[in-house]
């Protein structure tokens, strides 16, 4: 999958988490795009929170079948499908940039003075020196990992993603509702991801640009040498004609095997120019050749293999980090509302008077825990009567949902104990009883935050923690963007 696909998921996922109720897409639809393109995937396989070739596979097929048919469906969902985009680059900028360096490397390339090459003038030795450090920092760069090197999306990405972040949010439409939910959850799976990823192609298009910065140096070396007459010669504080011998031999030697070409140091000695004359100076073409042939093979070539390296690496690492954002929840969800045959789970009500707007949040939340054809029985238990309730049930089958009201506070001498009372009685007619306490949050929309809701769930998995064989949370989306309903 390449990024285009991988975006395509990310923003159906972020869609359906954060449109928990249905509102812009049914369940009934996404039931039906479940069950086209799941291919015998059962919610059992799916038993950690990444991403194997399978589920990868599903998604994919999943997404592109929902992109197909979203042609057609109302327009608040093809709305809220084209907010939904990452910050990334454009190939115009990157051509604009390549020219730049080209024009740059050429105009960079100054031989010396009139009629004479020098083969130490700054603007080439300097190209070669900065290419030479950059190529060896760009290789340890690309190849330490990529926890290593940064983090989320690295601190250039971070920087940009904070400034362009600020922007938006100041530009845009003003969006309540489940097209603001949708967004921030898309912005919350996709843009760290979209940042790394630019992050890693600038550097892809960096080192393209090194390239053509090099090429347009060498260009220029024919192109100012066509029509004058060039004398090699070369001058230096620093280096004495040995010094200097040593140094072309070194520079000079790769270019020389690629090109077949000798390196003509006899002429090195007549060459130098001191106290403004020049003993024997030497044609410039042999020297062009090898300093052309020097910015191909120590600059282009490992600049090229550069980019490509970052272009593997860019899709290995994107790949990667998508692949590690949790699925597990999301697939189980997914698969599990077209599993399940026409089973009735039995659902004990704790306390609570349940409405048709309860109802419908609780039923989701069975058929994502039991599979999408399972009905649920609820069967209420009044507060003050959990003893006698308890002396007088009977199971129906093996699987039972107890189902709490989330803002009560529970306690071990009447929930606690109310469990263990209930899973007692179905231990009498069954070896090994499936029990899950499902607590209902649906009344706590605005009014209790995210932390809040995630200490309470954790409250009561203690205290029926060795009873319950799950604790899941019913809870409309707008009362927990972090939590999905009924998951």
């Amino acid at each position: 999958m390449d990024w285009n696909d991988w975006q395509r998921v990310l923003k159906w996922r972020a869609l359906e988490e954060g449109d928990a109720d249905g509102v812009l897409v049914n369940a009934e639809r996404r039931r039906e795009a479940t069950a086209h393109t799941r291919a015998g995937l059962a919610s059992e396989e799916i038993t950690g929170e990444g991403l194997d070739e399978r589920s990868q596979s599903f998604l994919d097929k999943r997404s592109e079948w929902l992109e197909r048919e979203a042609v057609g469906w109302r327009g608040g969902l093809i709305h809220v499908l084209e907010l939904l985009r990452v910050p990334q680059g454009r190939w115009s900028w990157a051509l604009v940039g390549w020219a730049l360096a080209l024009l740059t490397g050429y105009w960079l390339s100054d031989l010396g003075q009139v009629g004479e090459f020098n083969l130490l003038a700054l603007p080439l030795v300097g190209l070669l020196a900065w290419n030479a450090v950059v190529i060896v920092l760009g290789i340890f760069y690309e190849l330490m990992p990529s926890t290593a090197a940064s983090g989320r999306g690295g601190w250039v990405a971070e920087f940009l993603a904070h400034g362009i972040s600020r922007m938006s949010k100041a530009t845009k439409e003003a969006e309540s509702g489940v097209a603001e939910t949708v967004r921030a959850r898309y912005e919350e799976l996709a843009w760290p991801l979209a940042w790394r990823r630019l992050q890693m192609r600038l550097r892809m298009w960096l080192h393209v640009a090194a390239a053509l910065l090099a090429i347009g140096g060498a260009s220029a070396l024919y192109t100012r040498g066509w029509s004058h007459e060039y004398r090699a010669v070369w001058e230096s504080t620093l280096l004495g004609k040995d010094d200097a011998r040593a140094f072309f031999e070194t520079l000079f030697k790769p270019a020389s095997k690629v090109l077949h070409t000798s390196v003509p140091l006899d002429q090195i000695e007549g060459m130098h120019r001191t106290l403004g004359r020049v003993e024997k100076p030497a044609p410039a073409l042999p020297w062009i050749h090898l300093y052309a042939g020097t910015l191909l093979v120590l600059v282009v070539l490992p600049r090229c293999l550069l980019a490509g390296l970052g272009v593997a690496r860019c899709h290995q690492v994107i790949g990667r980090q998508v692949r590690a954002l949790s699925w597990g929840g999301y697939l189980r969800s997914l698969l599990r509302a077209v599993e399940g045959g026409s089973e009735r789970i039995q659902v004990l009500v704790h306390a609570v008077e349940p409405t048709p707007a309860h109802r419908e949040v609780w039923d989701r939340g069975i058929r994502e825990r039991f599979g999408g054809m399972a009905r649920a029985e609820y069967l209420r238990i009044p507060a003050g009567d959990e003893d006698e309730f308890a002396a007088s049930w009977q199971p129906a089958s093996s699987q039972l949902v107890m189902l709490f009201n989330m803002a009560t506070t529970p306690e071990a001498e009447v929930q606690r104990r109310l469990v263990a009372d209930v899973r007692q009685r179905l231990l009498t007619r069954h070896a090994e009883p499936e029990l899950v306490v499902l607590l209902d949050g649906t009344s706590l929309a605005g009014r209790w935050s995210p932390e809040k809701i995630a200490g309470r769930e954790q409250l009561w998995s203690q205290m029926v923690e060795g009873l319950a064989s799950e604790v899941i949370v019913a809870v409309r989306k707008e009362s927990a963007r972090a939590k999905p309903p009924a998951a």
